[in-house]
């Protein structure tokens, strides 16, 4: 009984330090300078979300104005950043775009200028139709 419990024990301490191995290992190939990851960061000079020039919520539907015609947004309820292929992206059309959502959320929008740079994201709670930058 005794040889199973330290056959156990061993089993357990050797998977503990193979895991933390693996674990290191990794952290350490995604924080070498120079080596790109499959995360998506977008560090950019312009302040893209300046050219949201006005949004408002009218019933279930979010209306967004833009300064420009070129660009596409993104309007997500998580803040992790779309890539430039993601699915939520839509063109603005005339300076504006509109979606449908849900009352009694929080949104989080980006905005993509035709050269695929994203921008930060903006919190709009559905509740107050207000909104707040994420700097």
């Amino acid at each position: 009984m005794k040889n199973t419990n330290n056959n156990m024990t061993s089993f357990i301490i050797t998977a503990g330090v193979v895991v933390l191995i693996i674990f290191t290992g990794v952290v350490y190939f995604n924080m070498i300078p120079g080596k790109e990851s499959a995360s998506y960061y977008v560090s950019i000079q312009d302040d893209l979300s300046d050219k949201i020039k006005s949004f408002d919520i009218t019933g279930n539907e979010l209306n967004i104005e833009t300064t420009i015609d070129n660009i596409e947004y993104c309007v997500k309820t998580t803040k992790s950043t779309p890539d430039d292929k993601n699915l939520c992206w839509n063109k603005i059309k005339d300076n504006k775009g509109t979606m449908k959502i849900m009352l009694h959320r929080t949104y989080y929008v980006w905005i993509k200028d035709e050269g695929g740079n994203i921008s930060d994201y903006l919190t709009i709670n559905s509740d107050t139709d207000s909104y707040e930058r994420d700097n």
